[in-house]
């Protein structure tokens, strides 16, 4: 068997990546930013072909995008983007080169001679990695924003100049949330309504429409959304009764008595992913912070995926390495593929989050 040449500088050590990736997957440890999508829903078994004719068809939604062609490339850096092939799948994919000055600073470390064997491998290690990083969270960041997006913008989720600017889709996936689980609240939760706006009214409103369909046991909402309902004059009153009203009320306490009341606790929801366009970073928000998303116990739905092309061919000289269904390649070129020293680090995956359990979501928009 002829032996496998690596054409990454890092040679022998993006076996390490891998390594690792099994060893934290053993010890159930988090390595990478938390996404939340990891905590609601399931990887589905990878398929070679993914249609979306079969999963509109299964789960009822519907897909709005343009098309490439099967042999265009995905962006280098700063395309935190999706690519759509017709009919198929979303692609998710970055690739990072290494900088001039980091691609010197490793041709450093191999020649040193002062240091020991040990450190430099340990180095070299801590600067392959942080590729591997920006990289993997990059394409968890997208997914999450996909997930995120739907849930809280009443099962759509709209790509647009804002959250994929470089990414070329444009258009909406709808999961079809009922037109019955879409709750609006009698006022607007502004600032300006905050003596009037009766919190616990609209909360129970859309509690009792779910009664008779699905036991509802959290509600998720924005940081800024959990901070107006405890400022709220009229949810202080149900909480604490008309002596009390003045006490400060805390989201523990909130909780307490929602649940001895039987109804859904409150859990914020903090995300924030970075999109880049240019040369510009922007921090953005894909959990819709006007709107109130109500859960059910347990898993939402499931992560459509297939094989990326690298997992059904491999190409020679690229290092491959699977943290769950995200794939990894690192690989180099030079002077015989005409160019510099440059080092590659890629992460990408096939894949749609899939809400299955949409008849059973119910949303409140606290603000039109």
């Amino acid at each position: 068997m002829a032996q496998f040449e690596y054409s990454s500088i890092f040679g022998e050590l993006t076996k390490n990546v891998q390594l690792r990736f099994d060893a934290v997957s053993k010890l159930n440890k988090q390595l990478f930013d938390n996404a939340l999508f990891e905590q609601l829903l399931d990887w589905d078994t990878p398929t070679v072909g993914l249609n979306f004719e079969e999963i509109i068809g299964k789960y009822n939604i519907t897909i709005a995008a343009p098309t490439i062609g099967d042999n265009s490339k995905e962006s280098v850096l700063g395309t935190e983007g999706v690519q759509t092939y017709a009919n198929r799948v979303f692609k998710h994919a970055l690739t990072r080169p290494m900088t001039t000055q980091e691609y010197r600073k490793v041709l450093s470390l191999l020649d040193s001679k002062m240091i020991s064997d040990d450190a430099k491998k340990n180095e070299l290690i801590k600067l392959m990695w942080g590729n591997v990083e920006t990289v993997v969270n990059a394409v968890k960041a997208k997914i999450d924003m996909i997930f995120l997006g739907a849930l809280s913008n009443e099962g759509v989720f709209t790509f647009d100049a804002n959250n994929n600017p470089e990414g070329g889709v444009k258009g909406s996936i709808d999961y079809k949330m009922p037109s019955e689980n879409k709750a609006t609240a009698n006022l607007d939760w502004t600032d300006a309504n905050i003596a009037n706006v009766d919190v616990f009214e609209d909360i129970q409103s859309v509690i009792d429409a779910a009664d008779d369909k699905v036991k509802l046991t959290k509600i998720l909402a924005a940081p800024s959304k959990v901070s107006y309902m405890l400022r709220s004059a009229k949810l202080k009153r149900a909480v604490f009764g008309i002596d009390k009203s003045g006490t400060p009320l805390t989201l523990a306490a909130l909780n307490e008595f929602l649940q001895q009341n039987d109804m859904p606790i409150i859990e914020k929801v903090r995300r924030t992913v970075r999109v880049k366009n240019g040369n510009v970073v922007t921090p953005v928000s894909p959990f819709n912070a006007k709107n109130l998303v109500f859960v059910p116990d347990g898993k939402l739905g499931t992560i459509k995926n297939a094989y990326a092309d690298s997992e059904l061919k491999q190409e020679n000289g690229v290092s491959y390495s699977n943290f769950g269904r995200i794939r990894v390649s690192q690989w180099g070129v030079g002077e015989t593929q005409g160019s510099n020293g440059v080092e590659f680090t890629k992460a990408e995956s096939l894949a749609l989050p899939v809400i299955t359990e949409i008849n059973g979501i119910y949303s409140l928009k606290t603000e039109q």
